[in-house]
């Protein structure tokens, strides 16, 4: 009669874990800003020119993100859609949310004598 009783305790446990943490569904708990990869690579054909791509690989998407880039100019424009500079502060993607994967990557390129880092220091994650 006991072991009749568990599957249900573990049910009713389950149901307030999930009422407990929304939004902590499908791995949303576990994402972090350590989950926006951003590389750089130097362009071969230009001079002092780098492509940055920001990519999110956690299974819930990002929005709002934010980098470092204090002292952050690049001699040709940078589409401010796509990172606009507020201080020390850049807006990735003017805020719109970032999905998972390469496809949702956002990638922007800029000049400059030597290559910038770019370090994402908030966002606001959503699952759902």
């Amino acid at each position: 009669m006991e072991t009749s009783k568990m599957p249900m305790n573990i049910a009713l446990l389950l149901l307030l874990f999930s009422v407990c943490n929304p939004g902590c569904t499908a791995g949303a708990c576990s994402c972090s800003l350590s989950d926006l990869d951003v590389t750089q690579t130097a362009v071969p054909s230009k001079v002092n020119v780098y492509a940055v791509t920001v990519e999110n690989r956690c299974i819930c998407t990002q929005a709002n993100v934010k980098l470092a880039c204090d002292g952050f100019s690049s001699s040709v424009a940078v589409d401010p859609g796509v990172l606009s500079v507020d201080g020390k502060l850049c807006t990735l993607n003017g805020g719109r949310p970032i999905g998972m994967g390469p496809e949702y990557a956002v990638k922007f390129s800029y000049a400059s004598p030597s290559q910038f880092a770019f370090k994402p220091v908030s966002s606001s994650i959503a699952c759902s």
